[in-house]
C-alpha cells in the first residue's frame, strides 16, 4: 500500500520555494564557476603574450648592445650635408656652395663636410644610436658621395642601416641613380642645363616598396641648386618633419 503524505497548501509552497531557492544557487555556482575559467583562460593567454614580448624586447635589446659595442652610443640625430667639387680650385666646403653651407648652419645639430670625406661621415653615423634618423644631403660630388655611403650602409656588416632621408642635389659621379633599398625617402633635384656632362638624371629606387624617390626637374643651372629658395625650403620642411 502507497504512503500518502498528507500535507497542507502552506508546507507544499514552502517546498517549492526551498526547490526554487535551491536551483538559483546552483545557477550562480555555474555561472561563478565558469567566469572564473574565462579569466584563467584569459590570463594564461596574456601571460604567453608576455612572454613573447619579453623574448622580443631581448633580442631588440642586445641588438642596440652588439651595435653600441661595435660602434657607439650617440643619442641623437645624424644630419650631415655634403659640399661638391669647388670647381674654382677653393675647398669645397669653403668654397661657391654656399647654400649647403647655409642650410647646414640652419639645422640644429647638423654638420657641414665636403665630398671628400666619405669615412668620416660614415664614422660619425656608425657612432649613432641604431633608433636615431640618420639624413644626408649632397650637391655635385656631395650627392654621388651621399649615395656611395648609403650603399655601404646596405651591408650586413653595418646591420643595413637605414637613411631616413636623401636629398640629392645633381649628382656627379657613377651608379649613383640607383637607391639603395635601406633608404625611406630620397628627394633628387635635377637642373636643366646648360651642363650636359654634368647634370644628372632621374633616380630609380632598387626597391620601390621600402624606398619612396621623388624626381624634381628644376630651371636653376647646376652650381646654382643649393641657392634656389624653394630647393631649400623642400629640403628644411623634409627635415622637420624628421627631426
Amino acid at each position: 500500500m502507497d504512503k500518502i503524505t498528507n500535507q497542507t497548501p502552506k508546507q507544499l509552497n514552502k517546498n517549492q520555494e526551498a526547490k526554487a531557492v535551491q536551483n538559483a544557487t546552483e545557477d550562480v555556482q555555474e555561472k561563478f564557476i565558469s567566469k572564473n575559467k574565462s579569466k584563467d583562460a584569459t590570463k594564461v593567454t596574456l601571460s604567453d603574450r608576455s612572454k613573447e614580448l619579453q623574448k622580443e624586447l631581448s633580442a631588440a635589446e642586445k641588438a642596440v648592445k652588439i651595435h653600441q659595442k661595435k660602434f657607439g652610443n650617440v643619442d641623437k640625430p645624424g644630419i650631415f650635408f655634403i659640399s661638391g667639387f669647388d670647381w674654382f680650385g677653393a675647398s669645397s666646403v669653403k668654397g661657391n656652395y654656399d647654400g649647403i653651407r647655409d642650410m647646414a648652419e640652419a639645422v640644429e645639430g647638423a654638420e657641414h663636410y665636403s665630398w671628400d670625406q666619405k669615412e668620416e661621415i660614415l664614422q660619425k653615423i656608425k657612432e649613432r644610436q641604431p633608433t636615431q634618423p640618420i639624413l644626408l644631403v649632397g650637391h655635385s660630388f656631395g650627392g654621388d658621395t651621399a649615395v656611395e655611403i648609403a650603399n655601404e650602409l646596405n651591408s650586413i656588416e653595418n646591420g643595413f642601416r637605414s637613411i631616413d632621408l636623401l636629398d640629392t642635389l645633381d649628382s656627379v659621379g657613377f651608379d649613383n641613380d640607383l637607391i639603395p633599398q635601406n633608404v625611406r625617402k630620397n628627394l633628387n633635384f635635377v637642373a636643366n642645363g646648360p651642363y650636359t656632362l654634368i647634370n644628372d638624371g632621374p633616380n630609380i629606387a632598387a626597391n620601390y616598396k621600402r624606398t619612396d624617390v621623388d624626381n624634381f626637374l628644376r630651371l636653376e643651372q647646376h652650381a646654382d641648386l643649393d641657392d634656389s629658395t624653394e630647393i631649400q625650403i623642400e629640403i628644411l620642411d623634409a627635415i622637420n618633419e624628421l627631426v
